[in-house]
């Protein structure tokens, strides 16, 4: 409703995880690195985690987009609790129907014989899954067989494991040490600085606007610091936080995101608690890209 106000052609703060947003921090490129590398490589797994609301779906998200052309991309829903369930959800992601009372071995047969087909077209097979923290440890055991399926001289599908950091807790567990060993890059999402804060709100600002050289709202450096105070780096709340400031600025009929408006906002997401003063933490200088109110 405040797009108009601000100069803004799409809503710039939706906890959503669209590619068009996406934040390329170093933590982040990295990331989205080791998943192109090991797809396009065909090195096998790849693991990503990260708290919750780091952007680890988001990372997915624009790695499938950029690689979705290119690759026979399998998508799996997260919970699986037995491994005939993960292999027919896998045989109708690809299109292969599966009788009702086929058992293991005979599931585990069709998808031998389609990754085979795609590596004589040289088509990568990409099996991606979200929150795979929730996995049961037989559906996990069931992926790392499912590398036995390559040939003696290419990687059959690469699997992309995303998940919360207890996901790499479970696989120190010596069950799981031949998945462990499997795994040719790892990396872990942390939050977002206090630089990085700042910079994140900007990018989806312009991202978001109209003229991407002209936004029609801007943050002050106290703001920001506040807002990093409240969510800890953690994009989600940097989201939630940014969204009800722009409704408050909007409501007052602001163009400018104001330590009253954030403290206001803070008030209301946290009555209990008290907001921190305002200023710029003493370890942290004030990084460049905070000076952007009305910067083009």
């Amino acid at each position: 409703m405040y797009e108009h106000h601000f100069k803004l052609a799409l809503l710039p703060f939706e906890n959503t995880p669209d590619g068009r947003f996406f934040f390329a921090s170093e933590q982040h490129r990295e990331a989205l690195a080791a998943i192109e590398y090991t797809i396009r490589m065909r090195k096998g797994f790849v693991l990503v985690t990260g708290e919750v609301g780091t952007g680890k779906t988001t990372v997915g998200r624009v790695m499938r987009d950029r690689c979705s052309e290119h690759v026979t991309l399998v998508e799996v829903t997260y919970g699986h609790l037995g491994r005939e369930e993960l292999l027919r959800q896998v045989l109708r992601a690809i299109g292969l129907q599966t009788e009702s009372d086929a058992d293991h071995s005979v599931l585990v047969e069709q998808l031998r014989g389609f990754l085979q087909e795609q590596l004589r077209v040289d088509r990568p097979v990409v099996l991606f899954i979200d929150e795979a923290q929730t996995l049961a440890d037989e559906v996990l055991e069931e992926l790392r067989l499912m590398s036995n399926l390559d040939t003696a001289t290419a990687k059959a599908i690469q699997i992309v494991l995303v998940g919360q950091p207890e996901l790499r807790l479970r696989l120190r567990d010596p069950v799981h040490s031949a998945l462990r060993q499997r795994i040719v890059m790892a990396r872990q999402i942390e939050p977002l600085n206090f630089q990085e804060t700042g910079q994140y709100i900007y990018h989806r600002i312009r991202a978001a606007s109209v003229d991407a050289g002209d936004p029609g709202v801007t943050f002050n450096v106290d703001v920001i610091n506040t807002i990093y105070q409240f969510s800890n780096g953690i994009p989600r709340l940097i989201n939630i936080a940014c969204d009800s400031c722009l409704l408050m600025a909007y409501v007052r009929e602001q163009t400018e995101i104001t330590t009253s408006i954030v403290h206001k906002v803070m008030a209301d997401m946290m009555p209990n608690l008290e907001i921190c003063s305002p200023g710029v933490p003493a370890e942290t200088a004030e990084p460049p890209a905070l000076a952007l109110a009305g910067a083009g």
